[in-house]
């Protein structure tokens, strides 16, 4: 088989650079999400996705285009790869522009297809869809020995499920095969290489690795267009050299003088070294044509740079320093001795850990339904605060409030027949629940009230606290609910709530709803969990959170309701993050409540350590007393806390 697949590979190379004459446009690469081709229900996923790749792709050095497989024509003309990303079934119309444009010389890199006319153009057969479970049966994806130059060894990714395919002799050979977290080979393969280009078995996921998601796909368009890791090279070795303060290894040595500690300036020197030896290196591999060697050491320069950023920072102790985890497992499912060890070496003290919502519960719960987590892994909430409270960290239970993420269907069709749904200006219900609805809230409370009172944790988190937007909530239902509360009637419903006075009464009582919510928390806690904190995440601009999603969430902080506010101040902007945080921390009284949130690996920003840095930086500047991380993943993991533990986070 690695033979096979060594043979392959050449012959793909080989005619990708047959290929060129398809090139000519501004961009080689094309990233094509499913529309046409996919399910209504599925075209925001594949869209997102898409966009994940291309953002992958800019960060490696090659700029690709975007689009939807309804312009597919313009989008495929001029390129030499396309990605197609879950063009679940693409009708004869697209399949025959796709077969086109590989006899022309294009390559196509697939990732997740139910089509067997496009899997037999790929020269691979289908299996059949298979449903995973919270195991971890498909956690990294290791590639064979034969796979093309620069292709990482292995890539981490939670994968849900599958859709099978297998090579087919003399067409296709496996390049790569999922792992579960103990390291274990499964039967399924993950990648698939053949005459046509690449076949993925799932999706390339947003959920951490990033650096190797985004090596991987420059690597196999480079495959197909050689030059390109040329292009990338030269774009990375520029960005290399910017960390910080820092425009090269040689500003590392003149800013190391300003350090008192002997010791620190001679690591910092040390890694200056380091980073002199690698842009030598990447200089001459450029120079003599080797673009995936200079390309490599451009990666090796900024990681060396943005080290020496983190050993010229200096600790503030006695701060805040928290971290979200959305997944409620932790980074290392079964393991929460390990996550709470890492975090507790990176300097961390809190850890704000997903725990339930109106949809689900990773813990013993009687007012929420059981995960899949809960129901498959067990109680996640008692081992993660057993682990982290003997490493002396916080444990904050964070609470989905009213959004109705991973609620079955049997789940909704119980909030449709309470009738606790929201319903939008167009009279269709929205995946949320009505704060204005008393059972809603009380049923809430008490998912929160269970969690400060069986369990030992710090605090109780809310999150989604809030309306979905404006327009989600103006439907019938609603309608009913204000007219009741305010024994009014609203003869022309919606428009006098949206262009009259109206609005503002209309906006109090959203308001009120769910500052009711937060008050029937903290007087719960008052009463059965005395000492234990109330904290909330909330839209970080203020007042138009009010009007826009009904969080007052100043009124929270006057009232006395909340010991902590974690604005999601995630943006990549560094202007328009200091404007947000100074914002929120333009009063004593506010700043001291103020632990903005840091995207890091948000959907509005991804950042680098330096960007980390340098916004924990303004966080302090502006007196605020600690900061918080979204989110914890591998991202996080390999890239961040490594920066951040050697001098911002540093324990004595």
């Amino acid at each position: 088989m690695k033979r096979l697949g060594g043979k392959i590979r050449m012959w793909l190379m080989a005619v990708c650079l047959l290929g060129a004459g398809v090139a000519g446009a501004t961009t080689n690469v094309v990233v094509i999400h499913g529309e046409a081709s996919t399910a209504p229900d599925e075209r925001g996923f594949s869209l997102s996705l898409a966009r994940h790749a291309a953002r992958w792709l800019h960060e490696a050095g090659v700029e690709a285009a975007i689009g939807s497989d309804t312009n597919m024509p313009a989008l495929l003309a001029g390129t030499r790869v396309a990605i197609l990303v879950q063009l679940s079934a693409p009708p004869p119309t697209q399949m025959a522009m796709l077969r086109d444009y590989v006899q022309k010389g294009g390559r196509l890199i697939v990732c997740y297809s139910t089509s067997a006319q496009l899997a037999d153009l790929m020269g691979v057969t289908l299996g059949g869809y298979i449903k995973g479970d919270t195991s971890g049966r498909w956690s990294r994806m290791r590639f064979d020995d034969s796979r093309p130059q620069g292709v990482p060894d292995n890539i981490l990714q939670s994968s849900p499920n599958l859709f099978q395919a297998k090579p087919i002799p003399g067409k296709s050979s496996v390049l790569a095969w999922w792992e579960d977290r103990a390291g274990t080979r499964m039967p399924e393969p993950a990648w698939l290489m053949s005459n046509h280009g690449y076949w993925m078995t799932y999706v390339l996921l947003a959920d951490g690795d990033a650096a190797a998601k985004a090596q991987l796909l420059l690597a196999l368009t480079a495959s197909c267009d050689p030059a390109l890791w040329i292009t990338a090279a030269k774009h990375s070795l520029v960005l290399a050299r910017k960390s910080g303060t820092f425009t090269g290894p040689a500003s590392i040595i003149s800013q190391s003088q300003d350090l008192d500690d002997p010791a620190q300036r001679a690591v910092v020197l040390a890694v200056a070294r380091a980073a002199t030896e690698a842009e030598r290196e990447a200089e001459k591999d450029l120079k003599e044509g080797r673009g995936c060697a200079a390309w490599l050491q451009a990666q090796n320069l900024r990681r060396q740079m943005e080290l020496a950023y983190g050993w010229m920072q200096k600790p503030q102790h006695g701060e805040i320093r928290a971290i979200w985890d959305r997944t409620g497992m932790g980074l290392y499912p079964g393991d929460w001795n390990r996550t709470c060890q890492l975090l507790k070496d990176a300097g961390f003290s809190d850890l704000f850990v997903c725990m339930g919502g109106p949809g689900f519960s990773h813990y013993r719960s009687g007012v929420l339904p059981p995960s899949r987590i809960y129901l498959e892994q067990g109680d996640q909430l008692a081992p993660c605060v057993e682990a982290a409270h003997a490493r002396g960290l916080r444990v904050h239970a964070w609470m989905f409030c009213f959004n109705t993420e991973q609620a079955t269907p049997d789940r909704m069709a119980v909030f449709r027949a309470r009738n606790w749904l929201l319903t939008g200006e167009d009279g269709k219900e929205r995946h949320w629940l009505d704060p204005s609805v008393p059972d809603v809230r009380w049923q809430m409370t008490q998912a929160a009230r269970e969690l400060a009172t069986h369990y030992a944790v710090d605090g109780i988190h809310l999150d989604f606290v809030r309306y979905p937007d404006f327009t989600g909530s103006l439907g019938p239902t609603v309608r009913a609910r204000f007219e009741a509360a305010t024994k009014r009637r609203i003869n022309n419903w919606p428009d006098d709530i949206k262009n009259t006075p109206l609005r503002a009464d209309f906006g109090k009582w959203r308001c009120a709803q769910v500052t009711d919510f937060v008050s029937e928390v903290r007087g719960m806690l008052r009463r059965e969990a005395s000492g234990k904190q109330l904290t909330a995440a909330v839209y970080g601009k203020y007042p138009s959170c009010a009007d826009s999603v009904a969080q007052d969430w100043e009124s929270w902080l006057r009232q006395g309701y909340m010991d902590y506010l974690l604005p999601m101040d995630y943006s990549d902007d560094m202007e328009k993050f200091d404007e947000l945080v100074n914002d929120q921390s333009s009063a004593r009284w506010l700043r001291r409540h103020m632990i903005p949130g840091i995207g890091v690996t948000a959907a509005e920003s991804r950042l680098r350590a330096p960007q980390v840095i340098d916004q924990i930086l303004h966080i302090r500047k502006a007196g605020c007393p600690g900061f918080a991380l979204f989110s914890l993943d591998t991202h996080v993991e390999k890239d961040i806390l490594p920066v951040l533990r050697v001098g911002i986070t540093k324990e004595k």
